[in-house]
């Protein structure tokens, strides 16, 4: 190896050259000589270490560990060896320019330029060192969720954080690695979910030269003979429709919904077994898109981005909740051993996304109101003096019973009070609930509103997850961690004691998440509404459209109080009753 002898002083002004006069003059070189190499890493930290404007927290840390880790290899370059680049050098780069085979965009990270070789300018040398050691370490902050680094951000409902490396790790991992480059790509998720939807990715790309029909916007006005709308553009692509001409043979209006495309429409209409109004709604949108969402990268790139969040191991067995699906999975050494449907929260009141384990299941439970309900619903109808009783409810206050038409509303704060309602067949959680603590206050039970299940959206709930045939969920939970029979668990349901407890010796995962696309069992790609816009707020976020993102209240901020106004009361009112029917058949 060619070993050339540089001054400390001038490994110093290598750097400072690249940002000072174009005619600055380079100091003769002192006695004390650095190697070509340590003048490299010499200058590097300096670049490190001088300001920086517009750096992300993450870029920040990323430096900060770089410029240290340089003085443990006792200033040895990591990617240069001579005046060229190294073979694991050229292996880091090749990776990287890979990236949108993962779902990252390869212009994210700065690299050397193409083709490199052997490089004679010092300053390119350094450049080069700085530039593939810094893209390194952005490229696993990314793989590993980076690009989002705080989901709460978008929104208080998506309680996740992605599964970072410390860059110190990365570094330390990197250069004691024989192939750097299979080291970066190990990083990105090993689930199957994420490998499934990265090939679908793939061979989206690979099919695009393929011709594909116009796609409607999934979502839109109401169109109609004399609308005016983008969209009536569009349609008139997907229904093959020449361009409009005006009286005179020039090109008319063809945002205009006209007579034309309303006679069109109502052929497609009459041909798909619909009723021909002429009318563009949401069900013949989405007739027009084959009834599905259109498939594109960043639906797919989103929901990857979805699995960097997720904790590495998901756990021998586990209970898997999809919200845009309504639907829960029990998933045991990989395969799915049961699944089935489920109602979620309303799009005001969302069941959040967040992982946290299963501790308890109880049979027979109590339903203690939360202080949302308490404030936001009850409270109203009890200044209007409904009764709580006559629906199975009951009010205590320091332990003691209290009648609740005894208090005054005005004057007392109802989230100093206990109201719950005791095990029965009206009881909102129905014969079990399944535990797993959580600051969000939400967990999975039972209910008596069975019909709902049977709704094809099914957003019905103040937060937690209604699930149907509870039971049987009991019974594969509770085989698992004691063993018991089926038929075991049937007689606790009924002969034991209300709100019977049975606290598991091992927790089983509970992991809620929202993938709005998903390969299934048979390899088929499945789609779902973004019924919550979280895949909406994913998209922006990774374009960097911030100020775009749909924002809602922190659902975890403190009940505000609001004093109810008092009514005189009335034995024909009915508000307790429709407050009843909706906390009833939607908590």
């Amino acid at each position: 190896m060619r070993r050339t002898r540089i001054a400390a002083a001038t490994a110093t002004c290598a750097i400072l050259s690249l940002c000072g006069p174009a005619n600055a003059v380079e100091p003769d070189p002192p006695q004390s000589l650095l190697t070509l190499e340590e003048g490299v890493a010499f200058n590097v930290r300096e670049r490190l270490r001088a300001p920086a404007k517009n750096l992300s927290d993450g870029d920040r840390s990323d430096r900060e560990a770089l410029a240290e880790y340089y003085v443990t290899r006792a200033n040895k370059p990591i990617w240069i060896e001579g005046d060229g680049l190294t073979a694991k050098a050229k292996a880091v780069i090749e990776e990287i320019r890979r990236a949108a085979d993962w779902g990252l965009d390869a212009a994210d990270f700065d690299l050397p330029s193409a083709g490199i070789e052997n490089i004679s300018e010092r300053s390119a040398v350094v450049d080069a060192e700085a530039k593939i050691s810094l893209a390194a370490l952005k490229y696993a902050r990314f793989a590993r969720g980076g690009r989002i680094p705080k989901p709460r951000e978008m929104s208080s409902y998506l309680d996740r954080d992605p599964q970072l490396i410390s860059p110190v790790k990365v570094l330390e991992q990197i250069t004691a690695t024989s192939d750097p480059g299979g080291y970066l790509a190990s990083l990105h998720p090993k689930h199957a979910g994420f490998q499934k939807l990265r090939q679908k990715l793939l061979d989206l790309r690979n099919s695009k030269a393929q011709d594909t029909p116009v796609q409607m916007p999934a979502s839109g006005p109401l169109l109609k003979e004399g609308t005016r709308h983008p969209d009536v553009a569009i349609l008139r692509k997907r229904l093959d429709m020449p361009a409009p001409e005006a009286g005179d043979g020039s090109p008319a209006d063809p945002e205009l919904f006209d007579a034309a495309v309303a006679d069109t429409v109502k052929e497609y209409q009459r041909e798909n077994g619909m009723m021909a109004d002429g009318i563009i709604g949401s069900r013949t949108r989405a007739a027009l898109n084959g009834g599905k969402r259109r498939v594109d990268e960043g639906l797919l790139i989103a929901n990857m981005e979805e699995w960097r969040w997720m904790p590495e191991d998901l756990g021998h067995m586990y209970v898997w909740v999809n919200l845009p699906e309504y639907k829960f999975r029990v998933v045991k050494d990989g395969q799915v051993i049961h699944q089935e449907r489920i109602i979620i929260g309303q799009t005001d009141k969302q069941t959040p996304v967040f992982s946290h384990e299963l501790e308890t299941v109880v049979l027979h439970p109590f339903w203690a109101v939360p202080n949302s309900i308490k404030v936001n619903e009850l409270l109203p109808s009890l200044a209007r003096g409904s009764s709580l009783q006559r629906r199975g409810l009951r009010l205590q206050y320091n332990g003691r019973d209290v009648d609740p038409l005894s208090v005054d509303w005005s004057r007392s704060d109802i989230r100093n009070f206990h109201v719950y309602q005791p095990p029965g067949g009206g009881n909102v959680l129905g014969e079990v609930k399944f535990m797993f603590p959580n600051k969000h206050q939400v967990y999975m039970h039972d209910t008596p509103s069975k019909g709902l299940f049977n709704e094809t959206k099914r957003t019905f709930s103040h937060g937690c997850m209604r699930v149907r045939n509870p039971m049987r969920l009991a019974e594969i939970v509770l085989a698992e961690d004691k063993g018991w029979s089926a038929a075991k668990v049937q007689s606790m349901l009924r002969n034991g004691p209300d709100n019977q407890e049975i606290r598991l010796e091992s927790k089983i995962p509970v992991h809620v998440t929202y993938f709005t696309a998903v390969v299934d069992e048979t390899g088929e790609l499945q789609t779902m509404p973004d019924v919550y816009l979280h895949e909406k707020r994913i998209r922006l976020a990774l374009a960097g459209e911030w100020d775009r993102i749909p924002r809602h209240r922190d659902h975890l901020l403190p009940v505000p109080y609001v004093k109810p106004q008092i009514q005189t009361y009335s034995s024909n009112n009915n508000g307790f009753s429709s407050l009843f029917e909706s906390v009833f058949g939607g908590f």
